[in-house]
């Protein structure tokens, strides 16, 4: 009786295992444990058996539709993939370790920046538009409304590192700690002096409208790698 080319492929299947003198249920526990083995193995033995001669069977279709059908019914090869790919599981302990970094991240990013002076923004940080010469093109910092004399706060902790009165941005102050450095400018009266440790919050000045201003506000500045950064970007609490 003639062998339909399914039954050939399982039959040098059999007579390869019979052959090794592996029986049925080794074969299913040695599959389950190796599956790339087994696979190679099938291919094999059924070149060897079947068709090694015949190239035009192994090339055909209807060849590579049998052996393709066979390796699909032996092995599970989207579960193999899965288990080679599987992610390993997150433990508690390594998502509490994730939170932490994110909010170190976080607190980071936000420099510990609070609000000097509650005020409208009149004058974003950037480049702007003016035809009045006290205003320059940019923009190095941010300028908010206030009444004259009104006080202002340290927007950090840091260290009085400059008092001046001298150029376009009248008495001014600059304090600063191992994040970044602030500068408070136009005041009308300063309360602290070079060197002085400053808490976040303290009020050192009030507002005025010296040097190259158009009126009473605040001109707050923050820089971070020597470089001026918009202080909306890293102030922590948003009016």
């Amino acid at each position: 009786m003639m062998l339909t080319d399914e039954e050939k492929i399982q039959k040098a299947e059999e007579i390869y295992y019979r052959r090794n003198g592996i029986k049925s249920k080794e074969i299913n526990k040695d599959k389950k444990s190796h599956s790339i083995r087994n696979l190679f193995i099938t291919i094999i033995a059924v070149l060897a058996i079947i068709g090694y001669k015949n190239k035009d069977f192994l090339l055909s279709e209807e060849f590579k539709s049998q052996l393709k059908i066979f390796l699909n019914s032996k092995i599970d090869i989207n579960n193999l993939w899965n288990k080679n790919t599987e992610q390993p599981e997150i433990t508690e302990d390594e998502e509490l370790q994730t939170e932490n970094i994110e909010k170190q991240d976080s607190q980071e990013i936000s420099y510990e920046v609070i609000w000097p002076y509650k005020g409208t923004i009149t004058s974003n940080f950037g480049e702007r538009e003016s035809t009045d010469k006290r205003v320059t093109s940019n923009h190095t910092g941010i300028d908010i409304a206030g009444n004259m004399g009104d006080e202002f706060v340290s927007a950090i902790d840091g260290k009085v590192t400059l008092i001046s009165e001298e150029g376009d941005l009248g008495k001014h102050i600059k304090i600063e700690n191992e994040k970044i450095t602030t500068v408070y400018a136009h005041c009308s009266e300063i309360y602290v002096k070079e060197g002085d440790e400053i808490k976040q919050g303290t009020a050192i000045g009030k507002i005025g409208s010296t040097g190259n201003s158009t009126g009473p506000h605040l001109h707050f500045e923050t820089i971070k790698n020597n470089e001026y950064v918009d202080p909306l970007n890293i102030i922590e609490n948003i009016i």
